[in-house]
């Protein structure tokens, strides 16, 4: 008795509002909005209401003090990623880890790093670990909030008088973070022993510092260590910055107005998404899936990870009648030991891209965007797995493929109620690559090269051609950086980046088109590469297009080693510079062996040396706009005559006839010969189609007599086996009995 009372003395006095502990205040905001229904029971908008305008100077005094940080952070880091691409944001929390607001930047960790705060909050640090001005948290551990392990939170408490107000967060992602293979974000990473260096939820330093075994932990396992301490130090002097920002917005606003305004600005905006979406969307359930095709059998990794799969994961985006949104993925089949599986925490960040660049676009996107947005990730699927030991290295697969198919589906609720200008034929997939090996310094080498942030083309818009490149749906400020600076930090030299024509979703209203990098391997003996696409998809296409739209073409990654390239300088010949223009663009002009052509996320085998070169197409799977023959021909004939799509393609696909006038150099449209190819092309339509009942027909045999490949079979039985709902719907379209499995 006399050792627990002992015990219970010595713990440290609360830190939280009115004498409470962190966790009483969790549980208390949890029970308010639940009984109520608005954020903390805030009914009344007593602020809003006395003075309207003082609420919004405050609020962006603190969207102020977010960008000072992100943009401090930028002036302090060294890192490509950071500086040239910006793949970085800070956060300014609510005590118990609410997102109050974020600054610009790759906004998907925003709710994540919430999350992080709310978890160590329930797990009790504020007595066992201990908050205290001046420390420092990180974590980068995905099985308690996150994307990948390349995104490093940084965590910084901000106290008035020794009680808690709330927190300031920073990301960075990582160029390296001792993964076993190139980068930090593997292909062959099927479990997260070969993650690289993992911080969960940990206290790392204290008094503004970073602890010297935090340090020592780092220059260990880390090739890049110096980068990454670099940035450590980026972010905690962004987080420094936010808190001396806000200790302003204290001494402005006085610490009590301080205390109601951020619930009131979370519940704000709680109503004002509701409104939005009550405005602008149709109540109903859309439709779509994602397909992963997690190809492993000849990869480097263990022999029971060694099996090729592909996995369904049936999307319903449900609008409700009162506001609400419900992404359902019931019927996703199994997980797998493959790095592509994914997490609620991570269809949580996928939510905040997609929200904050289509329907919460004011700038005021909080806590209270999510409080009336549902996810249902059934557990033990794809989507919410039961190891928590699984490989994280692709966790934004289903978030990044399922977000783009959101801008879609969004997009036939906006087209619904009248808002054309807004509709978006979905977003691209994402591939990126990494390096491992000596650089051109001589040194122990690894890095991630994330130019996939500036290099997408959008989908297809309802009134207009999308963007080629300027789109991903995952950082709204878009930018691949610098050949320069890439230059400087990797052992490559880029022989090309150029638009890759013929390769957009077709429609009335084509997609964008992807980029392709050629790269020659510069100054080092021994360089190995290994892809990413955060699209594990080659033969089955994520998007589909929009109202008739045809699909983008996909990714591709090439290898050529023992290339002759070093020659052809010395000779001054024409080097490889792209695919698909007519000059000087085709690999087969420079010899050596083809190592690896594939659109597939692999470890490339064989090693690249000096001279090499090395291709890749970023953000392929687009999807065009409306039916691609009744696109104008004036903008097909733009297209040819800036070389983004060949005449063969443009009366292919477009069914516009033009032809190239050898003596002027000028494209032309025969009009009539036009008329005539799209006449022709809905007479061969017609001629093809058959009835909706007679194709139903056919394919019901083949699927109750289960003709079809053994991977889909097991696709499909993966689904029936794991689904509540999905599976009995599947059933009843088909008119197959309840037993029935494949």
């Amino acid at each position: 008795m006399e050792e627990s009372l002992a015990l219970k003395t010595a713990r440290p006095p609360a830190i939280g509002w009115d004498g409470k502990t962190l966790r009483e205040m969790v549980h208390e905001k949890e029970m308010l909005t639940k009984e109520t229904g608005c954020y903390y029971g805030v009914q009344e908008l007593e602020l809003y209401k006395r003075d309207p305008l003082k609420l919004e100077i405050f609020h962006c005094r603190l969207r102020a003090a977010s960008i000072a940080g992100r943009e401090q952070a930028r002036l302090i880091s060294a890192s490509p990623l950071v500086r040239e691409v910006a793949e970085l944001a800070c956060g300014i929390h609510s005590p118990e880890g609410d997102c109050l607001l974020q600054s610009t930047g790759i906004v998907i960790h925003i709710p994540l790093m919430s999350q992080t705060i709310e978890w160590m909050i329930k797990n009790n640090y504020e007595s066992e670990v201990g908050i205290h001005e001046g420390d420092i948290f990180t974590s980068n551990d995905n099985m308690i909030a996150g994307m990948h392990p390349p995104d490093v939170y940084d965590m910084l408490p901000i106290f008035y008088q020794g009680v808690l107000m709330g927190w300031a967060a920073t990301v960075i992602m990582e160029a390296e973070l001792g993964g076993v293979a190139p980068g930090c974000m593997q292909s062959s990473g099927t479990e997260r022993f070969v993650d690289g260096l993992r911080w969960s939820a940990e206290k790392t330093g204290e008094h503004d510092q970073w602890w010297k075994t935090s340090e020592i932990r780092v220059k260990a396992n880390c090739r890049l260590g110096d980068l990454v301490l670099l940035d450590r130090k980026a972010a905690l002097g962004a987080n420094i910055k936010i808190r001396e920002e806000i200790g302003d917005v204290f001494k402005e606003f006085g610490i009590e107005y301080y205390k109601k305004a951020i619930r009131e600005l979370v519940e704000i905006e709680r109503r004002s998404e509701i409104e939005r979406v009550k405005k602008r969307t149709v109540p109903g359930r859309l439709r779509t899936h994602c397909v992963f095709e997690n190809m492993y059998s000849d990869q480097p990794v263990p022999p029971h990870h060694a099996k090729d799969q592909i996995t369904l994961v049936p999307f319903d985006f449900i609008i409700k009648p009162n506001g609400g949104y419900l992404w359902d993925f019931d019927g996703s089949g199994a997980w797998g030991w493959h790095p592509n599986n994914t997490t609620p925490s991570a269809l949580t960040g996928a939510a905040c891209t997609f929200l904050t660049q289509t329907i919460a676009y004011t700038g005021t996107a909080n806590f209270g965007t999510f409080l009336e947005f549902e996810i249902n990730a059934p557990y033990d699927t794809y989507v919410n797995p039961s190891s928590r030991f699984i490989g994280t290295q692709d966790l934004f697969s289903v978030p990044i493929q399922g977000g783009g198919l959101a801008v879609g589906l969004q997009s036939r609720a906006f087209f619904s109620r009248g808002f054309v200008e807004e509709v978006l034929a979905g977003s691209p997939a994402t591939n990126l690559h990494g390096l491992a090996g000596t650089d051109h310094y001589g040194r122990d080498f690894a890095c991630l090269v994330p130019e996939c942030a500036g290099t997408h083309p959008s989908g297809a818009f309802a009134l207009r051609d999308g963007l080629s490149p300027g789109h991903v749906i995952w950082l709204p400020t878009v930018d691949m950086g610098n050949v320069e600076i890439w230059e400087l930090m990797c052992p490559t030299l880029y022989l090309g980046r150029r638009l890759l024509p013929d390769s957009c979703g077709w429609g009335k209203f084509n997609s964008g088109l992807p980029i392709i990098n050629t790269f020659m391997v510069y100054k080092t003996p021994m360089l190995a590469f290994d892809n990413t696409a955060i699209h594990p998809v080659d033969k089955i296409y994520p998007s589909s297009g929009l109202f008739g739209g045809y699909p983008g073409s996909g990714s591709m990654y090439r290898l050529l080693t023992n290339a002759n390239t070093l020659d052809l300088i010395k000779q001054r010949k024409p080097l490889v510079h792209g695919i698909g223009l007519p000059d000087t663009d085709d690999l087969n002009q420079v010899s050596g062996h083809l190592e690896v052509e594939t659109r597939r996320s692999v470890f490339m085998k064989g090693v690249a040396k000096h001279g090499d070169i090395f291709q890749i197409t970023y953000g392929g799977f687009t999807g065009g706009y409306g039916d691609p023959i009744e696109r104008d021909p004036v903008l097909s004939l733009k297209d040819v005559e800036s070389r983004l799509m060949t005449g063969d393609r443009c009366r292919r696909i477009h069914c516009t006839e033009v032809s190239l006038d050898e003596n002027t150099g000028k494209w032309s449209i025969d009009k009539e010969k036009t008329k005539e190819l799209r006449n022709k092309k809905k007479t061969e339509r017609v001629s093809k189609a058959i009835p909706v009942k007679d194709w139903w027909k056919k394919r019901r045999k083949d699927v109750a007599e289960g003709r079809m490949p053994e991977l889909l079979k097991g696709m499909y039985k993966s689904s029936l086996e794991k689904g509540a709902r999905w599976p009995k719907e599947f059933k009843a379209f088909w008119h197959l009995p309840d037993d029935f499995s494949f």
